[in-house]
Parts: structure tokens; sequence; C-alpha cells
């Protein structure tokens, strides 16, 4: 806890020591959440947890050009929420920064953005670690392979990565934008530079219709990755992966992504692919609105189990559904669906959120995991820990954005 508690006060002597500049900007927000199980076969029949939840942001401007980012996760959790702990290092699952273990809950803190952003008239960079997002895809996000998505989770935050980026804006050009970035190794004890990334992306937009390009090569990786739960990939001469991505808005919306990830070692064939298609549209005047979208993921494809990436998609064909109805001005309700089509394994999702107040609203939310074999936290049936049998899970929270 000392860890914790050392980490959280230097972050807010530095936060209140900037927000004497009237430039400066603190914000974030908080949500505390009540969790309750009930079980069938071999699942518990009935279990529950607690978590207080904050994220705090910082923002501090360094003259007109440049400024500086940091952000804060922090966490207190008992009972079932810390469930992904329970089969190993919660530095392993939740990659948290500070962990402490207490009498009757579980603390830890991340740190999840540290980066300084230069931006002028036509150029911009940004070095640190933060979030390097490719792709138009609402759901699935093939190309976003950097920062990967879970969509059961909707409302968690993207993980950030250590790296450099440079874009371009054309001054002739408004519309279209290039991006040079580099990521360092995922190992991040390596000393030869191995498994370090480097691409560039073009994005042009256009009224009714936008169009991203990615290409991305992977350097030779020549160490045991020690944070893999599976046999290392071999890939001698590197990896190299080539997206698109378009997005087109013609009365309804349209997605659609293809990433493709090459080993000139092991040619994979068509399971080097992940793609993805999606729909989306809106009726009564936006207060009731629809989204779908497919994704196939390859067997050798940046997004299924592998060495690289052990929490990983196990099966090739997902679907995912959902409505969101705009009750009133305060509340709205939400009900979806994720699904295995190889396996046909879905897992039912229903949220209602409720304004209280302005910045204050309260949630619930229920997941229904419908598996043969199990339900793991985290795309159906693939991240975190093994339960066996099927079981509802119900959650309650009020969240605060400050």
């Amino acid at each position: 806890m000392k860890k914790i508690t050392f980490c959280l006060i230097t972050f807010i002597l530095i936060a209140g020591s900037f927000s004497l500049s009237a430039q400066a900007a603190i914000s974030g927000n908080f949500d505390f959440k009540l969790n309750l199980g009930a079980g069938a076969g071999s699942s518990p029949d009935f279990f529950y947890g607690a978590e207080a939840y904050a994220n705090l942001r910082l923002k501090i401007p360094a003259g007109e050009y440049a400024a500086f980012y940091g952000a804060f996760n922090l966490i207190a959790a008992a009972g079932s929420s810390p469930l992904a702990i329970s089969t190993g290092s919660i530095a392993d699952f939740l990659g948290l920064s500070a962990v402490s273990i207490e009498e009757n809950y579980v603390a830890a803190m991340e740190l999840e953005r540290l980066y300084v952003q230069f931006s002028g008239d036509s150029f911009g960079l940004n070095a640190g670690l933060f979030r390097i997002p490719f792709g138009y895809s609402p759901v699935w996000g093939p190309m976003d392979f950097l920062n990967p998505r879970n969509p059961i989770e909707s409302d968690a935050r993207y993980r950030g990565v250590l790296g450099l980026t440079a874009s371009y804006f054309p001054e002739k050009l408004p519309d279209m934008k290039l991006l040079v970035f580099a990521v360092v190794p995922k190992n991040p004890f390596t000393l030869n530079g191995g498994g370090a990334r480097f691409g560039l992306s073009w994005d042009n937009h256009w009224r009714k219709a936008s169009l991203q390009l990615l290409y991305c090569y992977e350097c030779p990786a020549s160490y045991v990755d020690p944070f893999s739960l599976l046999p290392d990939e071999k890939y001698p001469l590197g990896l190299h992966r080539a997206g698109l991505s378009v997005k087109a808005e013609v009365e309804i919306g349209l997605t659609a992504e293809l990433f493709y990830t090459i080993n000139p070692d092991s040619f994979a064939g068509i399971d080097g692919l992940a793609a993805s298609a999606g729909i989306d549209y809106s009726f009564f005047d936006g207060k009731l609105y629809l989204l779908a979208e497919y994704l196939y993921s390859g067997s050798k494809s940046t997004g299924a189990k592998s060495a690289a990436e052990p929490f990983g998609h196990t099966g090739a064909h997902y679907l995912y559904a959902a409505g969101i109805w705009k009750m009133n001005d305060f509340s709205s309700l939400t009900i979806g669906c994720i699904a295995n089509l190889g396996d046909v394994s879905f897992t039912a999702i229903a949220s209602w959120q409720y304004e209280l107040f302005q910045g204050t609203a309260l949630t619930l939310r229920t997941n229904v995991p419908f598996d043969k074999d199990s339900f793991k936290a985290g795309p159906p049936g693939e991240l975190g820990p093994k339960k066996s049998g099927n079981y509802a899970y119900f959650t309650t929270g009020v969240k605060v954005k400050f």
C-alpha cells in the first residue's frame, strides 16, 4: 500500500502545483460498482463483489504549441471483482503498476498515459506512453492492433504503448493526414530492439466517406518473451502488416476493414487475415440506434490467440449486434449480443443508465454468457481465466465525471 500511496501523493502534488496555472486542466471520472452473480453447473451458486475505480487525467500547456499529458487509474476491489487475479499475478493480468493486497480488498494503480504533444499548423508530434489508434471499425477494430479492444467492456479505457508518432497535414489538402510511428518492443527488458514496430498510415476524408491505409513492420525477436503464456512463434525475417479501413455515410453507416499479417518465413494464406464489416442506422430522430458488425479472425492474424496475443481470439467467426434506445433526456437502455459463430456460444448484455444530475449517472448492467465449455471475462470464450458452466452477472454502480 505504501507504493500506491507514494505514487498517488506524487501525482496530486504535481497536479496541484500546475493547477495554479489558469491553463492547466485536471479531469477524470469515478465509478463505484456492486457486483452480484448467480451460477449454474460447476460455477459458484452465488458470488458478489465491490469495486471503486478512478481515472485521473492531467493536461499542462507548455507554450503555444506544446502540452504535457498524464493519467492514472486507481482501483480498490473485493469479492468477485478481482476474479482474474485469482489464477495468477495481478500485474500479469491487469498490467497494473503498483499492487497491494489488504485485509478486505485489493488495491492497485496503473500509469495509463504519460506523453508530450507538439502541435503546429501542418505538423504534429507525440512522444511517450499514449494510444495510437487505427481504423474506423466501431466494435472489433482489426487494424487497432497496438491497443486491442474488448467489446464486452465498452467502458474500458484503451491501454497505451510507449512510442513516437509524427503527423503531417498538407495545407492544400486539409482532409489528408500522413502519420509515421515507432513503438518499442513488447518485452521491455530486451536490449537489441527485437520486436520493435515501425510503420506509416495515410488518411483521407471526403464528404460522405473516409479511407485509411496502414503498413507496419515488426523487427525479428530473438528472445523468449517472459510475458507469453504460449510457445514463441519464430519470425527470423520479421513481420509485415498491411491494412485498409473504409467508412461511408450513405443514409446508413457502413464500415469495412482488412488487416493482413505476413510472416515471410511461414506464409499463412487466408489464416493471416483479420477482417470486419459493419452497419449502423438511427431511427426516430436518433432515439433508437442499431449497430451490427461481423469479424473474421484467421488463426495467424494479429488478433488470434498466439504467443504475441495470449488472450486473443480462439475462433474464426464472430458477430456483434446491439441497440441503444434513448428513453428520454435522462435515461437510455442498451441491449446487445456478442457471439462466437464457430461453437454457437454467445453473451447477452443489457444495461440501463439514468442521469441523476449533471455529471453523475446510475447504471445497471447484466452479462449472461452462454458457452458450451466456459466463459472468460473478454471477447466470447477467450480472455481471462476459465469458468466452467454458465452464470449471470449483475452490476450496479454510480459514475461521477469531474
